[in-house]
């Protein structure tokens, strides 16, 4: 396990696909019981990733000195061109400086940990805050008619705004990464899932993981894979009264499910947020939560 100052995450804000498609076309009663995904949210034809991202991120920086903003982290792996990055777009769109480093990160799943990691040693070691956007469109790289995938996988794009506190508390990371096949994405999809492995994975590895980091922290914020996975996960780890969701309304739009989640619920205090899944990987960290941290989700500004 890693230790790092204090990584406190101040502001976060979610924006959601326009799209309500109603997943009893597709999915079974029994699966929609399982998952909690009665509905899922999608982009308009119109959307990028880079739009989504940008609304989010004007969402989350509103009020703050854009001139504190040193760094950008963008986690994603759906972005609509290879290159230029989404990080080094959405720095020249905001009109940040164009000296502060910009960086990409592909992981999916357990991509916003990993995020915060990267972000919080940016905003020690250059004195400031660094932005971090993270979400995917998942909806372009899925095969729709399938029952196994279509019904779970939505489109979002989240911004969060992240310091470092060197004479504060600690925040502690920890990662792990188990080469399968078990979730991947061919560059242009679709999206294919073996369920049970996923879910012995999370059950067992991610667990074991998470279990290290004891209970100093008043929030659980996982990845919300599905609704029966995130509550199994709470209930091994004695956390169910901790635990924030919000996958009911929004399903499971990736890695910027734990970032949604706490823009959805803008509870403040101590957090541990984790993401689990494609790879097999998994993170998780323990971060504060700002008292200001509350921005919201909105819907996509359609074309």
């Amino acid at each position: 396990m890693i230790e790092l100052p204090e990584v406190v995450i101040e502001r976060a804000a979610g924006v959601v696909g326009a799209r309500v498609i109603d997943n009893s076309g597709l999915a079974t009663p029994e699966t929609i019981a399982a998952t909690g995904f009665a509905v899922r949210r999608v982009a308009t034809a119109g959307a990028s990733l880079m739009s989504l991202s940008l609304q989010a991120a004007r969402r989350a920086l509103s009020g703050f000195d854009l001139s504190q903003i040193r760094g950008v982290v963008a986690a994603t792996f759906s972005g609509e061109t290879r290159f230029p990055p989404l990080s080094v777009g959405v720095a020249g769109a905001l009109g940040l400086a164009p000296q502060i480093p910009a960086i990409d990160l592909q992981i999916a799943c357990s991509a916003y940990p990993y995020a915060l990691y990267v972000a919080s040693r940016l905003a020690s070691d250059m004195g400031g805050k660094v932005l971090v956007v993270n979400g995917d469109i998942q909806s372009r790289l899925t095969d729709a008619s399938d029952a196994a995938t279509a019904p779970l996988f939505s489109d979002a794009a989240t911004a969060s705004v992240v310091s470092a506190m060197p004479s504060g508390g600690v925040s502690r990371f920890g990662f792990l990464s188990k080469a399968s096949d078990a979730l991947r994405c061919p560059a242009a999809g679709p999206i294919s899932m073996q369920g049970f492995k996923v879910f012995s994975f999370v059950a067992s590895d991610v667990v074991k993981l998470l279990r290290p980091f004891g209970d100093d922290f008043d929030l659980f914020v996982p990845h919300q894979a599905n609704m029966y996975m995130v509550r199994q996960l709470a209930k091994s780890l004695g956390l169910e009264s901790r635990l924030v969701t919000c996958s009911a309304e929004y399903a499971n739009p990736g890695s910027c499910s734990v970032p949604l989640a706490l823009a959805a619920s803008g509870r403040p205090g101590r957090a541990l947020v984790c993401g689990f899944g494609a790879g097999l990987s998994a993170a998780a960290a323990t971060v504060r939560l700002a008292d200001t941290i509350a921005a919201g989700v909105e819907v996509e500004n359609a074309a």
